[in-house]
């Protein structure tokens, strides 16, 4: 099987999987209020599995592990922190095990992280000496079981998410860089995804800044993702004048319903297919997919896509 880094440098396209958090809740089951999905691994492991091998069987080149929401620091808030290696070891089984049943093609296992803290936080991870710990502990535990690659998700601070990459790049992996964006309130600039400090003040970056800041950290692959989808090209229009390697983007489609986790009205699979096709021509982007929202039918949308156009 040829590694991803050789199929980018051949200028192929990659095709991601969706959603995975919440199309497991679309699928009945319940998430936890302060680590979202992290514990599916353990109470609905069947569900997961199942998961991943409807994204296989939609055409997704990659499939995402469920660790986005599984480091030491961030199962510490329901005392569980113990409990992270084998959570994430068992996570990356479970993409395994799928791959293993349903794959006809190559089909390379990614390990998430992200920098998002515990979701009842009032404020991003604390930048200590055990906040480190913690996502090296991910990075290096998501190599030994196995990944091909890492997805650092959700990426919108630089000090936080610098922690994440420097732990993702000394696994040796191929590591994917994926920023979330937003417009900033006068409609031109494009900022960081807000993020709550601990006065309740919200804070964000210049994006162009940020990718400065962060692009010597190393990485193979550099993206905007978990961003609204009519977000995406503003901030794709940024990203290329800070990076020269290959691009990704993967947006997250529909409105977030609270507490139940749920998403409604998303995005059609073929009005996401055209919006992505656009991303592809227009900066050609190289690894696509789908963030919260998105399911099976918008990878298998996707898959066409790339058919129909020799990709």
């Amino acid at each position: 099987m040829s590694s991803v880094t050789e199929r980018l440098n051949n200028k192929e396209i990659l095709l991601l999987d969706g959603g995975v958090s919440t199309e497991i809740r679309r699928r009945g089951v319940a998430l936890d209020k302060n680590v979202w999905s992290g514990l599916t691994t353990k109470t609905n492991p069947d569900e997961v599995r199942q998961v991943h091998e409807d994204y296989i069987e939609a055409g997704a080149q990659i499939i995402t592990a469920n660790t986005y929401s599984t480091a030491r620091h961030v199962l510490e808030c329901i005392n569980l922190g113990h409990e992270s290696k084998l959570l994430n070891l068992k996570s990356v089984q479970l993409a395994q095990r799928a791959r293993d049943k349903v794959a006809q093609q190559d089909v390379y296992i990614a390990g998430s992280m992200s920098s998002m803290p515990p979701l009842t936080s009032h404020r991003e991870v604390a930048i200590d000496g055990q906040v480190e710990s913690s996502y090296q502990e991910l990075a290096d535990g998501l190599a030994q079981a196995g990944v091909d690659l890492i997805i650092a998700e959700m990426m919108r601070d630089i000090e936080n998410a610098g922690i994440v990459i420097k732990a993702a790049v000394s696994t040796g992996l191929p590591v994917f860089i994926g920023f979330s964006a937003m417009m900033a309130d006068n409609g031109v600039d494009v900022r960081s995804l807000r993020w709550k400090n601990i006065d309740d003040t919200t804070s964000a970056h210049d994006f162009g800044e940020m990718v400065e800041a962060l692009k010597p950290l190393g990485g193979q692959v550099a993206g905007i993702m978990h961003t609204r989808v009519a977000d995406i090209v503003p901030a794709l229009e940024v990203l290329k004048q800070h990076w020269s390697g290959p691009l990704m983007a993967y947006a997250e489609t529909g409105k977030l319903i609270l507490p139940d986790w749920r998403y409604e009205e998303i995005s059609s699979p073929d009005d996401y297919a055209n919006e992505i096709a656009g991303w592809i021509k227009n900066y050609g982007v190289q690894v696509v997919g789908g963030c919260c929202g998105t399911g099976p039918e918008h990878i298998r949308a996707l898959r066409h896509l790339l058919d129909q156009t020799g990709n």
